[in-house]
């Protein structure tokens, strides 16, 4: 493998993989459409497409991958630079040397700070017309070109399973009919990591003859072969006569082999060891011959080189060179050119070319029979030649002048109006689309010296005034400017007052929120986005913050104001519904022992006594009196009683927790009360007796004790906290 076709293949097996990774962003931004490998000559033009979605906002650059770095048996290193002025999701490339060596190409596309990356596309070269060596009635030898691989078929298409040959000087198909027409056509060979290229021109060879039969060699009068001619002298054995010796026959080289032909060159395969001649001239290292007559019969000779003039020299091989081509022809006629295709006028026995642009003095033509030329770019300026076609002993005619014309452009499509996105007195927004532009004017007649912009905001206008506000489409490289939309009539608000004070706040629930309500003011609790002329808001969620704003509204003479400072508020929570759970004896527990006459403190805590800013329907509860031991009743917090008892005993201590319900902002009784209550032992010691020999009485006792034990250590710590506080 070449060197260019390595590093064609490490650019298609590396970066190309680079370039297929990030094609689909997380969010979705996606390449839709991807690039092409190019299968062109140097000095052609080759067009590269990139599609992405969303497609709006998107960027584009195409860029260069170059080879830095090289080793026979390493990777390249490569790197991408921005290609200037390729910032289109279409480039158009102009195919240099450097391409057909391994330069790869690729596409940035960006989109609101997301990058993604196309897949590499590389150019190739392209099939080659064939060049006919030599035929005869069961072979066909063509010229072969390093890199190009050959195929041989009968009929007008190209095989799917066609055989690909190669050779390093010229190819022969044999075992071919005689009298057949068949086509030949090359193309780019595949390598590692590059794929095989696109079938070039037809060669179209038609093989000869079948030669006739020869007649059989006559025979002797008795009707068998004379063989007196094939016995080999021996010696007679006579005394006298001297032995003959056998001569051995001459061995000579085998006939030149054809590998080239034109109308000025004939080249033979040259092989190692044998030198050659051309008509019995000079002999000569080369198979080469050069500065020949055009249609001209030529023999050719080989031998082996360096073994002087007694050399066997090989039977000629005879050939004649091809008849020269035709002068040059008249100019190419324009028949019809359209958006994507040029015809010029056809005439027997020419051949067609076109390029983009004005034709270089070096431009590599790709010559085909018909005058029409499609798949052209819109808008675009190509010149066309002709020249006679080549034929199977003829070389093609000169180049004619070339012939200048530009492709039409495409009909711009019709536009709607523009659409309105928002109007005030002195300023009017239209939603603008890329590749339009913009322009606006007074009156119902559109004035001829329009200033077109691209934006679609119009300001400093004048104040209850009608406008129109159309659009068009710009001419590009393949549209036309297209004609100008129907207006979208618009009218300048009047002048607005200046805004009013923040509202001020009436009332509020849960549900609703009301702001005193002002004569010729609205109000609004959505930004502006509607308003009403009561200050009422309802069906609002409970315990959420909301903004309201006043605005003095449009008049006949007067806009609508701006909107005032908002007031912020937010709805009320929903009522508490405290449970009697939340109720608790703190300081005591349920069976604790106690000491006789020893003093015992406990604390009443009711539920919902830290509710804070109450509002209608909260419920709490609140500690009133007790029982047990003694009695008191509570007026206000803290709601604490010390108690004893006077001897031993079990006494029970109860609480009552008084519900009320907040109403028109005061807490009200509604006569529904709680009773928790608490029961204790007391004994002379404070501790459980113990019956002597009773192991189950003393077990319970233990058991007891340390319960005491346990919730005296509580509440001992409660009043500690409670103290230190």
């Amino acid at each position: 493998m070449s060197k260019a076709r390595k590093i064609m293949a490490w650019l298609l097996t590396g970066i190309m993989a680079l370039g297929m990774c990030t094609t689909v962003s997380a969010a979705g931004f996606s390449i839709t459409g991807q690039p092409e490998d190019a299968a062109s000559a140097e000095g052609s033009t080759v067009v590269f497409e990139v599609a992405a979605e969303p497609s709006d906002n998107v960027t584009y650059q195409w860029q260069q991958g170059v080879l830095q770095k090289t080793g026979e048996d390493t990777e390249p290193v490569c790197s991408w630079t921005d290609i200037p002025g390729a910032d289109k999701a279409r480039y158009e490339h102009k195919v240099t040397a450097a391409d057909l060596s391994g330069t790869g190409y690729r596409c940035k596309v960006s989109l609101d700070g997301e990058t993604l990356y196309s897949e590499t596309v590389v150019i190739r070269e392209p099939g080659i017309l064939p060049v006919l060596v030599s035929k005869d009635s069961t072979s066909i030898t063509v010229q072969a070109v390093r890199g190009q691989e050959y195929a041989i078929y009968t009929g007008d298409v190209l095989p799917g399973d066609a055989q690909w040959k190669s050779g390093e000087s010229s190819i022969t198909f044999t075992e071919l009919a005689p009298g057949t027409k068949y086509s030949i056509v090359s193309r780019a060979a595949a390598s590692e990591g590059i794929p095989a290229g696109t079938p070039g021109e037809i060669l179209v060879v038609m093989t000869e003859e079948a030669p006739e039969p020869q007649p059989e060699e006559a025979e002797t009068e008795t009707g068998e072969p004379d063989t007196q001619s094939e016995e080999p002298e021996t010696e007679t054995g006579e005394p006298g006569t001297e032995p003959v010796e056998p001569v051995e026959p001459e061995i000579r080289p085998e006939v030149p082999k054809l590998v080239n032909r034109t109308d000025t060159i004939l080249e033979v395969e040259a092989v190692e060891g044998q030198e050659y001649r051309i008509d019995q001239k000079d002999w000569q290292e080369s198979g080469r011959f050069e500065g020949l007559s055009p249609d001209t019969e030529y023999v050719i000779e080989t031998r082996a080189a360096g073994e002087g003039e007694d050399t066997p020299v090989s039977e000629p091989l005879t050939v004649r060179t091809m008849k020269a081509g035709a002068g040059v022809p008249e100019a190419p006629k324009l028949k019809s050119a359209g958006v994507d295709e040029i015809e010029v006028v056809a005439a027997e026995g020419l051949e067609y070319a076109i390029c983009e642009g004005e034709a270089a003095s070096d431009q590599q033509w790709n010559w085909q029979s018909s005058p029409v030329f499609g798949g052209l770019k819109a808008g675009t300026e190509y010149s066309i030649v002709v020249r006679t076609a080549g034929t199977e002993d003829q070389m093609p005619g000169e180049i004619s002048e070339a012939l200048s014309v530009s492709t039409q452009k495409h009909e711009a499509p019709a536009l709607s109006r523009p659409e309105l996105v928002s109007g005030s007195d002195t300023r009017i927004e239209v939603k603008a689309v890329r590749g339009q532009l913009y322009a606006i004017y007074k009156g119902s007649t559109m004035p001829e010296d329009l200033t077109w912009q691209s934006g679609g905001v119009f300001e400093k206008l004048t104040p209850n005034t009608e406008y129109r506000i159309v659009t068009k489409t710009p001419e590009t490289e393949d549209y036309k400017e297209s004609i100008v939309s129907e207006a979208l009539v618009v009218t300048t608000r009047k002048t607005p007052t200046a805004a009013p004070e923040a509202p001020k706040l009436k009332s509020r629930s849960q549900t609703v929120l009301e702001v005193e309500k002002r004569n010729g003011q609205e109000y609004s609790i959505d930004g502006g986005k509607t308003w009403q002329d009561g200050g009422r808001f309802e069906n609002l969620k409970a315990e959420k913050a909301y903004e309201i704003v006043t605005r003095i509204k449009e008049t006949q003479t007067a806009a609508a104001s701006e909107a005032s400072q908002p007031l912020k508020v937010s709805t009320l929570r929903n009522p508490i519904e405290t449970d009697t759970s939340a109720n608790k004896i703190m300081g005591i527990k349920n069976g604790q022992i106690i000491k006789v006459n020893k003093n015992i403190t406990f604390t009443a805590v009711g539920g919902g006594m830290e509710i804070k800013d109450p509002i209608d329907g909260d419920v709490r509860y609140v500690p009133v009196k007790w029982q047990g031991l003694s009695e008191g009743t509570w007026k206000k917090a803290p709601y604490t009683a010390t108690v004893k008892a006077a001897k031993s005993g079990t006494y029970t201590i109860k609480v009552a927790f008084d519900r009320q319900t907040y109403k028109n902002g005061k807490w009200v009784s509604d006569g529904k009360d709680d009773i928790k209550s608490v029961q204790l032992k007391a004994t002379e010691t404070g501790k459980l007796a113990v019956k002597t020999g009773d192991e189950t009485q003393s077990i319970q006792y233990l058991l007891l004790l340390a319960a005491a034990a346990g919730a005296a250590g509580i509440a001992g710590a409660v009043v500690r906290k409670r103290r230190k506080a």
